[in-house]
């Protein structure tokens, strides 16, 4: 039988996985509820809320029997801006139409769910209910070149140019080769995660618990405009424009609080790498064959009362992104030019008597595929917090170490995680011994990360890489890498976000 709870719960999940989740760490949120929010991200050693248990599920041994709901508008504004190639009379395979492109959707509302519930003296239990995301990019408009300056002028001229920021639309011109996508002009990717969190907690004495938090999680995602990468894909047909795909898994959380030293709480908590099932659809893009877990976290965290109204907070959190090959894998522009684009290509030109199109690892949605070569993240937080009367006035900021080295911008146009500040304030007014009311607001400043495209300027010329493509004469294995010559490409993302929550002791 279903309850009216059980009810609410459902539609609560149902409404998280239709609409992104916020981003400010790669796509990880800095906080989940309005209060750690405010305080930066901090909570790992605090018991604010019943949304404590995503961060560390220990902390519910001590909230209580009450409900917090949060309804967040996020805004993330993102472009990135393409600048000329050093040499424009140089071989290039791939180059963005310079100008600059701004992505829609700039904002979304997202809500969040807590309630814990205690069950004895030493026990209590709670569920949770909050989400990552933020891969939404969308570029309308622009253009890109392939296999510029490339050919046997004048009797083959191999460029193209198509619609569409990574050339996904339609050919402007010839493109004797069928280098466009000829499908979705408009460049974009759309990342949404749920987690449904079941915690149990424990009290070990009057000043300690333990938690466990078992993870049920959900993904889906779409990709669009990226045909053109497809010819160089194990699998062509899965690379772009195929709608939304599900994917599910499961992990878990642990972690431990305790107040043992009078005046200071000390928490800790790991959350297990997730494993997801494939998503199917775009096999032919994730490295590992459509892969795309969900990478482990730990945190650490302090607070201290120093007053009796004063209370400070700091959190280090690690996100293991590598660990995941999708997101982790880099792009090696040699690697994935010499053993798969040149040999698809040469391929097509000869109608099949040279090059190959068989499977490579070098390609996309091989084991070692391309992906977006994000780094692992440290995260630093810091929160304060003073209660005067009915009231709690919060303030927080947070750093990042980054994700992204200025080598890998190329693909991660479509995912500019490039903030690593936030600055944050809030306020918690108590209207009653049962129900409260928080708000807070976060701003992260602009981070621009400039770097070059690696696959827009060639050190050989098209003579030198057909004959080491066709005869094997010549060698062109380390002609492909980032040079001075290359592409500028620049990303770049700022964000503000608001939240307000509601709380219910019952």
């Amino acid at each position: 039988m279903v309850t009216g709870n059980s009810r609410c719960l459902l539609l609560v999940a149902g409404s998280l996985l239709a609409v992104p989740a916020w981003a400010t760490n790669g796509y990880f949120s800095h906080g989940y509820s309005a209060a750690q929010n405010a305080l930066g991200g901090a909570g790992t050693a605090l018991t604010e809320d019943a949304l404590v248990t995503a961060i560390n599920p220990a902390g519910i041994a001590w909230t209580g029997n009450r409900v917090d709901v949060n309804v967040s508008a996020f805004s993330p504004v993102r472009h990135y801006q393409a600048g000329p190639r050093g040499d424009a009379t140089a071989v290039g395979l791939f180059t963005i139409d310079e100008g600059r492109i701004d992505s829609d959707n700039e904002l979304f509302y997202v809500p969040g769910l807590g309630v814990s519930w205690t069950i004895n003296d030493r026990s209590s239990w709670g569920i949770a209910l909050y989400g990552n995301g933020g891969m939404n990019s969308e570029y309308d408009g622009g253009g890109a070149r392939f296999g510029q300056n490339f050919g046997v002028p004048p009797l083959l001229n191999l460029e193209a140019h198509c619609d569409g920021s990574l050339g996904g639309g339609a050919a402007h011109g010839a493109d004797a080769v069928g280098f466009c996508g000829q499908s979705t002009a408009g460049a974009s990717v759309n990342l949404m995660q749920l987690f449904v969190s079941l915690s149990y907690a424990r009290k070990l004495g009057e000043r300690s618990a333990v938690g466990i938090a078992p993870i049920f999680a959900g993904q889906r995602f779409r990709a669009d405009g990226l045909q053109a990468f497809a010819p160089f894909s194990n699998q062509p047909d899965k690379v772009s424009d195929n709608g939304y795909e599900l994917s599910y898994g499961y992990g878990a959380r642990i972690g431990v609080l305790t107040g043992a030293l009078p005046g200071f709480g000390l928490g800790a908590s790991y959350q297990t790498r997730i494993r997801m099932t494939e998503l199917d659809r775009y096999a032919g893009l994730f490295a590992e064959q459509g892969g795309f877990d969900i990478p482990s976290t730990w945190s650490i965290g302090l607070s201290a009362h120093v007053t009796g109204r004063l209370l400070l907070a700091f959190d280090y959190q690690r996100i293991n992104f590598s660990e995941v090959a999708s997101v982790g894998n880099p792009l090696d522009p040699n690697r994935f030019v010499n053993d798969c684009a040149l040999p698809r290509l040469f391929h097509r030109i000869t109608a099949g008597l040279a090059g190959s199109d068989a499977a490579s690892s070098a390609c996309l949605g091989a084991d070692q595929g391309s992906g977006f070569g994000w780094k692992d993240v440290d995260v630093y937080k810091l929160g304060v917090q003073y209660r005067f009367a009915a009231l709690k006035l919060r303030a927080g900021y947070s750093r990042n170490s980054g994700a992204i080295d200025p080598d890998e911008v190329l693909f991660n146009i479509l995912a500019p995680a490039v903030v690593e500040q936030h600055y944050t304030l809030g306020v918690s007014y108590q209207h009653s011994a049962r129900l409260g009311f928080d708000l807070s607001g976060m701003y992260a400043p602009r981070h621009p990360l400039q770097g070059r495209n690696p696959l827009s300027h060639v050190e050989a010329g098209s003579a030198q890489i057909v004959s080491a493509g066709l005869l094997g004469v010549g060698d062109i294995s380390q002609a492909f890498g980032i040079d001075a010559a290359d592409q500028p490409i620049t990303i770049d993302m700022r964000q503000w976000q608001l939240t307000l929550g509601i709380s219910y002791r019952f």
